[in-house]
């Protein structure tokens, strides 16, 4: 009987860490998942197999996923505006868009590192590893962002939800593309 349930426990968990939302969540739910297989083995008298599970699926491969999580959601933001804008440092220092995007990833579970550059965007884009470029030109912003990247959709509703009367241009490229506007 308590073999059957912990089977179904199995089944469930691995059902709800597929289906999770939270990359955290996820971790955690296989955490628990390695450790009830772990149990599991036990009951079936396989204790050496139960001792590996529990020791590189519940502890080694928790803390390894962690640690990527941790170093995945680092988002990386250039923002540049242009540099014959007078009003340039007001801008960058108490923008209520660039605030309005660091809460919003963050929210999502993200680290905004928001590098504000001197280049000029087509330098950025073409040398510089980033998630999102921003540039600022007048009363246009001109947001670069991979094709790739899921964030990208969410980040768009964002930005006509919160700035719809902002003139905001969104430029998806594919990595390795010439990604002139």
């Amino acid at each position: 009987m308590t073999t059957n349930i912990l089977l179904i426990t199995l089944v469930v968990l691995a059902i709800i860490a597929l289906n999770t939302k939270k990359l955290r969540r996820a971790v955690v739910y296989l955490g628990v998942f390695s450790l009830i297989s772990s149990f599991l083995y036990l009951l079936y008298g396989a204790p050496d197999v139960a001792i590996a599970e529990a020791v590189i699926g519940t502890t080694i491969t928790t803390v390894l996923y962690l640690v990527a999580l941790k170093k995945y959601q680092i988002f990386t933001i250039y923002f540049c505006s242009d540099p014959n804008d007078p009003n340039r440092r007001n801008l960058t220092n108490n923008s209520p868009f660039l605030n309005s995007l660091e809460s919003f990833l963050v929210k999502r579970e993200m680290e905004p590192q928001i590098i504000y550059s001197e280049k000029p965007i087509k330098t950025i884009l073409t040398q510089d590893k980033f998630d999102l470029a921003i540039c600022q030109t007048d009363q246009k912003f001109w947001i670069y962002g991979s094709v790739d990247d899921y964030q990208l959709d969410a980040l768009e509703d964002h930005l006509l939800t919160n700035h719809g009367d902002l003139n905001i241009h969104l430029i998806r490229y594919t990595e390795g593309d010439d990604n002139e506007a």
